[in-house]
């Protein structure tokens, strides 16, 4: 909802009439409620954007007033630039010998002498209020922009992001998007300490900022996961002066509590990705009966249905067919592994498929031979499908024996 809505108000309202309707907001709301902080986020947004307004309109005075009154001395303006006699020119030379370099250290080495006499005078008081001023609007817009990144970890989108570049926004977009792939949600809050002065570095049009933000949950793919437990990142932003504007144009991590405190995978993951194996060879089985690869769904790679249509070839061939069932898969739940990655999230197991079956003759059904099939272990690599929420397969490699010593059946 657009920030104005939320309070009340209109973007003619006076900053009295914002501070009226953020109480009277915050009163008809309990705290730690979601209300109640779409209502804080709000008043801050207003505010700032107010303040920007303020600042732009005081320079449009001042320009105005300096129109007007090089307009009020146009007579003195025309004198003063009328063409100059050589006499004229020839004495603004010399008393220009000296170089203007000069002239700045005269006129510096005067400043360091009064301020050395008198310490109040050491900084002009419009210089230390334009410094102040630059540091209380970095600590605004730094503040805004975790509350806005709240929104876009939320929404997936940084159309909300206000007080951040376009190279910013476009770089952070392509993180998101990858989020959306890896089907990862973010429903947590930021919440961003109070930012000291010291922590605050101002190089001419350029700044760096130390912000330190809570977070009560950080992205995680719900299927994988469980809610993941807050924790706290120290960020360093870089900000950049665009006009009269700062904004955020870089953000790194300095520190993370959560380091080295991995989310476990659910055992429901686990399971499915077993139960996945376990799908695939009766699917196995089924193929081998009919000599017809289109029974596989969950293994489709063009190398693997070649391979198993090279066998039903080498059957025919012989003029056979396999007669049997899957008995059990035993598998090593210790050679589970899943990798998370935004946008792949994959898996390995190793499993080995135990069948019971014959090869008969096609012409009278008779027995030609028992199946002298070797058992052999298989790693399996899987991917995970988030549009289809499910495991497929997309390898598989024979092993000389299990790497674990921890089997089980299925």
């Amino acid at each position: 909802m657009d920030p104005y809505e939320r309070l009340g108000i209109s973007r003619t309202s006076s900053m009295k009439e914002l501070e009226q309707a953020y109480a009277e907001k915050l009163e008809a709301h309990p705290d730690e409620s979601e209300e109640r902080t779409e209502i804080e986020r709000a008043y801050v947004v207003i505010k700032y954007e107010k303040k920007q307004k303020n600042k732009r309109n005081k320079r449009t005075v001042g320009i105005g007033a300096l129109v007007l009154l090089l307009a009020a001395g146009g007579g003195t303006y025309f004198f003063l630039n009328q063409e100059e006699t050589p006499q004229a020119v020839e004495r603004k030379k010399q008393n220009a010998s000296f170089v203007i370099g000069e002239e700045e250290k005269k006129s510096e080495e005067k400043t360091d002498s009064k301020s050395s006499q008198d310490p109040e005078t050491q900084q002009k008081p419009d210089s230390k209020a334009v410094s102040e001023q630059d540091y209380k609007d970095i600590q605004d817009i730094s503040t805004l922009f975790f509350r806005e990144l709240e929104d876009a970890l939320t929404d997936r989108s940084v159309k909300g992001l206000s007080v951040s570049t376009d190279t910013y926004n476009q770089t952070f977009q392509g993180s998101l998007n990858d989020l959306v792939t890896g089907g990862y949600i973010f429903d947590g809050e930021l919440s961003v300490k109070d930012i000291p002065q010291n922590d605050i570095t101002i190089k001419g049009d350029q700044a760096t900022v130390k912000a330190t933000v809570d977070y009560s949950s950080r992205s995680y793919q719900p299927y994988l996961h469980e809610r993941p437990e807050s924790s706290t990142i120290v960020w360093e932003l870089n900000l950049v002066k665009s006009g009269k504007d700062w904004l955020v144009n870089q953000r790194k991590s300095l520190s993370d509590s959560a380091d080295g405190r991995g989310m476990e995978v659910r055992e429901s993951v686990k399971g499915d990705i077993i139960d996945t194996v376990h799908q695939h060879a009766k699917e196995w089985e089924q193929a081998y009966i009919d000599k017809d690869t289109s029974a596989f769904t969950l293994f489709t790679s063009a190398a693997y249905l070649n391979k198993q249509q090279s066998y039903y070839a080498s059957m025919n061939k012989r003029g056979v067919y396999w007669e049997g069932y899957l008995d059990s898969v035993e598998y090593s739940p210790a050679s589970i592994t899943v990798s998370e990655k935004a946008t792949d999230l994959s898996a390995t197991v190793e499993a080995l498929c135990y069948y019971e079956g014959d090869y008969y003759r096609e012409e009278d059904d008779s027995l030609e031979e028992s199946d002298p099939g070797e058992d052999i272990p298989f790693k399996y690599y899987l991917k995970y499908d988030v549009k289809n929420e499910r495991w497929y397969i997309i390898d598989s490699q024979p092993l000389k024996s299990f790497s674990q010593n921890d089997t089980t059946t299925y």
